[in-house]
């Protein structure tokens, strides 16, 4: 089921916009960790000297990348789930049920865990500005809790997307599917 081909043009436009920052962020931020640890490599072992503090502005960078890329596989639907009752159950319309309600408690938690990191963003941006920062590179934990923040609620809007796209199709177009590649009609 693709979600930017059932979703109002508003919305799809807005995603689009939003997929492409994520995708500039992401491209971005490989760059950088890549070029950060090529130049360890080479000063290190090449010139004998060391990065100074390299460590510090290449945590803030994994955050942004760990957390959009997180956002990237909410929308693609590419996360690792444990959806093994599905190898259990044989019936479509009970598979459909078991995959919203997993969507359901994900989008909750998604909520939660998004107001957490919205409260640890105000906590630091409050204290501007002696902002809570890293000691050598002085880079303000904002910066890669606010990484943390865009992840999450990004993940939570893009479930919430992929739920109401389910909801709104409903099961009937993965019965007829299956129903055409069975050549049985199933009953409730």
């Amino acid at each position: 089921m693709s979600l930017e081909t059932n979703l109002p043009s508003k919305v799809q436009h807005t995603v689009r916009i939003l997929l492409r920052i994520q995708k500039i962020i992401l491209f971005l931020c490989s760059m950088l960790l890549a070029i950060s640890f090529f130049l360890v490599v080479v000063l290190r072992y090449i010139f004998e000297a060391d990065l100074f503090a390299y460590e510090e502005w290449v945590l803030a960078i994994s955050f942004w990348l760990y957390f959009i890329g997180g956002a990237q596989g909410s929308y693609e639907g590419t996360h690792i789930k444990a959806d093994f009752v599905n190898a259990w159950v044989g019936s479509i319309r009970v598979k459909w049920l078991i995959a919203n309600t997993a969507l359901l408690l994900e989008i909750a938690v998604g909520i939660v865990l998004s107001y957490w990191a919205y409260l640890m963003v105000m906590e630091d941006a409050t204290k501007y500005p002696d902002w809570p920062a890293t000691v050598a590179w002085k880079i303000p934990f904002l910066l890669p809790r606010l990484g943390i923040f865009l992840g999450l609620v990004l993940m939570t809007f893009y479930t919430a997307l992929h739920f109401w796209v389910a909801i709104k199709l409903g099961p009937s177009h993965e019965w007829d599917a299956e129903e055409a590649a069975t050549g049985v009609s199933e009953g409730v």
